[in-house]
């Protein structure tokens, strides 16, 4: 409890220190409250010197420059109301904007585990729906409330220089006013953390389904997943109607409370103007318009909090994603221009999950500048994270890695990954155009320099065939396109841009014998000179291969060229064997 106080607390004390990023507006915003605070409880008083001064005394030039000072006043007002709704929804957007681009940094240094272990809608529900709670925060929520706070003092003031007596009955109400809100404040504070739950799973649920759409019609499981929409949409519901039903008493128990507060103004009045008091009437007209005036901001103020209170929700979702430790530290001070790519493990191990199963064991391995280095091993033996590491995707738990003599940890993040490329099995493609997704929006790079390394690798005449050739729009995922089409677009994507170190991870799977032949050209013109790492199924193309690591569970306990490894009959002279079945099994297909 005292955790979860402090976490809201921290994220309150976040939201205002981006807000004072904006003191003109947060100012303004705070002097125009004050002034409308002051027009609106000084109305009512007016009021009573037209009925005691002037109406009862039929004075009517008097009674006339009255009522145009309050139509003045009631004019000025709400143009302060323009202003202040105004300069609340500025100042939200331009908090809302700094979040937004704080959070969207924050994703781009976390680590691979954070995005392994977070559902995507998670994050997006994150990133639009409880971003735009903080809106609501500004526009109806804490500014308005500190408004409303103001001109409740301001109008027991106005009341009290009217008339005492009255001001103190009036006021017995308030505590009792409070405890009413500060009930369903709370109460109402569980059924918004209840929508916010539930809208959350919602956004996660409709993702991951929406994403998986082909496999859900093709193993049949329409049924399922839409039986555990409605079960979600139905608790959402739920928690919706709860909201209703709590507002659906709170307002009519304040409007109770406001006549019957009337009604004892009334009753009073009229006992002491009949008895000695003799109080004016313009006095107990005066009192019915504070007390309208007075219990406004008072039910605002119970539902604004509860608009803070579903606000505050978001609030503490969104900052613990902020606050959140999970990224690769930047710390490295070394900025390299070229590397020779020179890779040492030592002792290295690792495991995704603290306290979990090893995935590397103590692994030890050079990798010299040049070198086409191969690693194999059955899946789930710890061969694409070997380059995940090299990355710095994830951090080790134990040893060292350097990179030309260097620890990877002392060489800073951007620069370490700018020389290193990295194709997989799943390639990934932006909804934009081929040519887009190769430069990834480096204008240095022209359509003539593109043409030309296509040509070299054999994929122009491929890229040339689709419509609008380079300008053709592969769609979200690249989802139009097959996987060795994918794969291509991503070999010549990572030769238009310098590396150093190149990693193949599975890149040669699921290819057809005409994709296969393009791809190993592209590869031979990739890998020349260069350090690279190859992970495939695939043994039969590593025979060209400098030095070949067979990992088993974590440990490598292979390692020398493809003709050493085969005459030693061991680890991987047996998946050698077995991958040569698989390929005449396909053949015979």
């Amino acid at each position: 409890m005292k955790k979860k106080l402090k976490n809201k607390r921290s994220s309150l004390k976040e939201l205002i220190k981006i807000s004072l990023n904006y003191k003109f507006i947060l100012i303004s915003t705070i002097f125009t409250s004050i002034l409308i605070s002051f027009i609106s409880a000084y109305r009512p008083k007016l009021v009573q010197k037209a009925i005691d001064s002037y109406i009862l005394y039929k004075d009517f030039l008097g009674l006339k420059n009255i009522i145009i000072l309050i139509i003045f006043l009631l004019f000025l007002e709400s143009v302060f109301h323009f202003v202040l709704l105004y300069l609340s929804n500025i100042l939200a957007q331009n908090v809302i904007e700094k979040i937004r681009i704080l959070l969207f940094d924050k994703f781009l240094y976390f680590s691979s585990s954070f995005f392994n272990k977070t559902p995507i809608g998670k994050l997006i529900s994150h990133s639009i729906s409880d971003i735009e709670t903080i809106t609501v925060i500004f526009n109806d929520g804490i500014l308005l409330v500190s408004g409303d706070i103001l001109r409740i003092i301001m109008i027991i003031i106005m009341m009290y220089t009217v008339h005492k007596k009255l001001c103190f009955i009036v006021s017995l109400t308030i505590p009792f006013m409070y405890f009413i809100t500060r009930f369903f404040q709370k109460t109402l504070k569980k059924t918004f953390h209840e929508e916010r739950m539930y809208s959350s799973r919602l956004n996660s649920f409709l993702q991951e389904n929406i994403i998986g759409m082909s496999i859900i019609q093709l193993f049949h499981k329409e049924k399922e997943e839409y039986l555990k929409f409605k079960s979600i949409n139905y608790s959402l519901m739920k928690a919706h109607f709860k909201t209703i039903f709590y507002f659906s008493i709170f307002f009519p128990i304040v409007e109770l409370v406001s006549a019957f507060t009337i009604s004892i103004v009334i009753f009073y009045g009229g006992i002491y103007a009949i008895g000695k008091d003799n109080i004016q009437p313009g006095k107990i007209i005066a009192f019915i318009f504070f007390i309208y005036l007075l219990f406004r901001p008072m039910r605002q103020i119970a539902d604004r909090f509860n608009i803070i209170q579903r606000g505050i929700a978001g609030i503490e979702r969104i900052f613990s994603i902020l606050n959140s430790e999970e990224i690769i530290s930047n710390n490295g001070k070394l900025y390299l221009k070229k590397l020779k790519g020179h890779i040492i493990f030592n002792n290295v191990s690792f495991s995704y999950m603290n306290n979990d199963k090893m995935v590397l064991n103590k692994i030890s391995f050079e990798i010299k500048p040049g070198e086409k280095v191969a690693i194999v091993g059955a899946t789930g033996s710890g061969k694409s994270t070997i380059t995940h590491l090299i990355s710095r995707l994830y951090e080790i738990k134990e040893g060292k890695i350097l990179i030309d003599g260097r620890l990877i940890q002392d060489i800073e993040l951007k620069n370490l990954r700018y020389h290193i490329r990295v194709v997989s099995q799943d390639t990934f493609l932006f909804n934009d155009s081929i040519m887009n997704n190769i430069t990834l929006g480096d204008s240095s790079i022209g359509i003539e320099k593109v043409k030309n390394m296509a040509k070299k690798i054999g994929i122009h005449n491929f890229i040339n065939s689709l419509p609008n050739g380079y300008q053709y729009i592969v769609k979200e995922r690249g989802g139009i396109l097959s996987l060795g089409e994918k794969q291509l677009i991503s070999f010549l994507r990572v030769q238009m841009h310098p590396y150093s170190i190149l990693i193949l991870d599975e890149a040669t799977a699921s290819l057809n014998k005409e994709l296969e032949k393009i791809i190993y050209k592209a590869t031979e013109i990739l890998t020349r000179k260069k350090t690279s790492i190859i992970i495939t199924h695939r043994l039969s193309t590593l025979k060209n291969a400098d030095k070949i690591f067979a990992i088993y569970k974590g440990y490598i306990i292979e390692n020398g060229t493809h003709d050493q490894l085969i005459n030693l009959n061991g680890y991987y002279a047996s998946l050698y064997k077995e991958s040569f079945k698989i390929i005449k099994r396909n053949n015979s297909f």
